[in-house]
């Protein structure tokens, strides 16, 4: 009975051993006046992947009236072949993200916005030249 245990406790722990660095890149907006940019790590699970990490939104739009706005972010996501979905946190917000797993392309609901277009693109680590579309089959 032990040995049966220990070996479920194996393979359940088994996917947080498997993560792995990517990049991340990204347009929040209806003029894609939020660019996102950061590294996510992958951790390949029973369903798709899970990608989570800390980015950086940089306000590109051409109101920026004090100067660029940058913001600090953490971003959650699952993956899967037909849907992504996650959350984006920030000091002063929430957002959910859903979007089709096949394109990257989504929308982001926040306290502010509702139904605002995103666009995502994971890629691998710096180190290959080869790039992912999020919803390809992890």
């Amino acid at each position: 009975m032990r040995t049966i245990v220990a070996v479920i406790l194996t393979f359940a722990a088994a996917p947080a051993a498997l993560a792995q660095s990517y990049s991340f890149s990204g347009k929040i907006g209806y003029l894609h006046e939020w660019e996102m940019t950061g590294n996510l790590a992958k951790t390949v699970t029973r369903l798709g992947a899970d990608y989570s990490g800390a980015m950086t939104l940089r306000h590109v739009g051409l109101c920026s009236v004090n100067g660029v706005e940058q913001k600090q972010a953490h971003m959650q996501l699952k993956v899967s072949s037909a849907r992504l979905e996650g959350t984006l946190v920030m000091d002063d917000d929430r957002c959910r993200i859903v979007a089709s797993g096949s394109s990257g392309s989504g929308l982001l609901t926040c306290r502010h916005g509702q139904g605002v277009p995103i666009n995502l693109l994971i890629g691998p680590a710096v180190e290959t030249k080869a790039t992912d579309r999020v919803g390809s089959n992890p």
